[in-house]
């Protein structure tokens, strides 16, 4: 049967692309793709920023929420007599004065110190108190009392007191300054009303030094609680003092900090003081006291936590920064701050981060609190 020949145009149509068009198609699927990457690109970047971001904010919250749960109870044990906080506190182990075997062991019954960072740095806060899990009261040395090289002190009550405990004696609990702070370890679980104290690596012989009469008073600090929280490496880390339960075993503090918490790039803390008695912090600052009149005025502990997203920036198309300045933390109006400044209608410190690396290429959270300290509130 005869078929006509197809026409040339009809031909030319079956061809398939020119190397135009498929030039054009693959030009138009690059700019698609280059598109596509794009898109998710940003997304990804947005999705890492808020990733950090919310991890930053855990961390400085636990952080925080750590700092005022330890800082609260602080000074448990020893604030319960007034007079005796800040009392400069002596010991021996092994033989010589307890700071010779660390140098680092507590020298006053302070429930909170803070030591201020050089030029902006970060600060440290030291809690100290009994680290009695059951009670610990303070008790009344009676006659006979005890003399220097004896072996017990005579008490109303040995209520708490087991065997190990390291016991604070005082020559006074009734008006400050008290005249002295001795350590000594209980020896042995007392079932009488006398305080066991033989000689040992904390019990020197002949020590305590002083006579104690009727009067006198007791501390128990067990294995007492110190705890020294600082920033090293951008984390919150923590030292804590640890006593062996064998009497010849050298207290320490552990060869390296704990790490709690990364990212935590600040900590900025002040004492609250209450300077005309009436009972409410009026001042803020961060003069450590060096009198038990001093200590007596802290009712409070008032903190600041910057913590830093993991997520490093890049400048944007104009070159800005995601952080461009200094972090102002606002201390409101209430009290006198020391070196605080006007911002608004508000009182602000300024908390350094532009010592830190890259600091501008980093996103900040500042955390802060205030923190009443319970034992002295109590007994204020």
């Amino acid at each position: 049967m005869w078929s006509p020949r197809p026409s040339t145009s009809r031909r030319r149509r079956q061809a398939g692309f020119t190397l135009i068009e498929l030039m054009i198609g693959v030009v138009i699927g690059l700019l698609a793709s280059l598109a596509v990457t794009h898109v998710l690109v940003n997304s990804e970047g947005q999705k890492r920023s808020a990733t950090s971001g919310s991890d930053a904010q855990v961390n400085g919250a636990l952080a925080l929420s750590t700092l005022q749960r330890v800082i609260q109870p602080a000074g448990y044990g020893f604030t319960a007599a007034p007079s005796l906080i800040g009392c400069t506190l002596t010991g021996t182990f092994s033989g010589n004065t307890v700071t010779t075997t660390l140098a680092t062991f507590p020298t006053a019954l302070a429930p909170v110190t803070i030591t201020d960072g050089a030029t902006g740095a970060p600060d440290a806060i030291r809690i100290l108190s009994s680290g009695k899990t059951s009670y610990s009261v303070p008790l009344r040395v009676v006659a006979p009392g005890y003399v220097a090289g004896g072996t017990s002190f005579a008490v109303t009550s040995i209520a708490g007191i087991v065997a190990g405990d390291l016991i604070v004696a005082a020559t006074t609990a009734a008006a400050p300054p008290a005249t002295a702070c001795e350590l000594f370890q209980a020896t042995s679980t007392p079932t009488t009303p006398f305080v066991p104290r033989v000689d040992n690596s904390w019990n020197k012989l002949n020590t305590p030094a002083t006579t104690y009469a009727d009067g006198a008073v007791l501390l128990n600090l067990g294995a007492p609680l110190d705890q020294t929280y600082s920033i090293v490496n951008n984390s919150l880390m923590v030292r804590s003092l640890t006593i062996g339960s064998d009497a010849n075993s050298t207290p320490s503090y552990g060869a390296a900090p704990l790490e709690l918490f990364p990212s935590i790039v600040q900590l900025q803390a002040l004492y609250g003081k209450d300077t005309d008695g009436n009972g409410s912090v009026d001042t803020w600052n961060n003069v450590t006291p060096t009198d038990n009149a001093g200590w007596r005025q802290v009712l409070a502990v008032r903190i600041a936590i910057v913590a830093r997203s993991a997520q490093y920036e890049k400048q944007d198309v104009n070159g800005n920064y995601v952080t461009s300045a200094n972090i102002s933390w606002d201390v409101g109006t209430a009290g006198t701050v020391a070196g605080s400044a006007t911002c608004g209608t508000s009182r602000c410190l300024t908390i350094k981060i532009d010592n830190l690396t890259d600091w501008q290429n980093y996103r900040y959270k500042l955390f802060e609190t205030v923190v009443p300290l319970r034992n002295m509130l109590w007994n204020s």
